[in-house]
């Protein structure tokens, strides 16, 4: 299942809810952005989800308020017990990521079948 918005596109696979950046912060309006984190971490609340992978395989790099998002995505899912990973990244995003230390917190892989792997447990 596939859900579009402005900001994201969402994948829900084995029971992974995939976040794919649709660009950076600088294409859509802030309130976009903030609701349409908020939207999906109410979903993720409401249906308990417990596995998440962030996939950056649509953008070169993100800027802060991206990366505030997507922490506070993670984040909503680590309240629920659970593990979320980051993906293909390009190597400039891998840069930042690694720079703001997010990568001790979430694991990055290669590939999304390595990420949604490694958050089901079975790597």
């Amino acid at each position: 299942m596939t859900t579009q918005t402005r900001v994201f596109s969402v994948d829900i696979v084995e029971n992974v809810v995939i976040v794919t950046p649709n660009g950076d912060a600088s294409g859509f309006r802030y309130q976009d952005i903030h609701t349409a984190t908020n939207s999906l971490v109410d979903s993720i609340r409401r249906q308990k989800i417990a596995r998440m992978v962030v996939d950056f395989g649509e953008v070169e790099v993100v800027g802060s308020i991206m990366i505030s998002s997507i922490i506070k995505l993670a984040r909503s899912i680590a309240d629920q017990r659970g593990t979320a990973a980051f993906c293909n990244s390009s190597e400039t995003m891998r840069d930042v990521i690694s720079t703001m230390n997010l990568t001790k917190l979430w694991a990055h892989y290669d590939s999304r079948d390595e990420a949604v792997a490694a958050v089901c447990g079975l790597n």
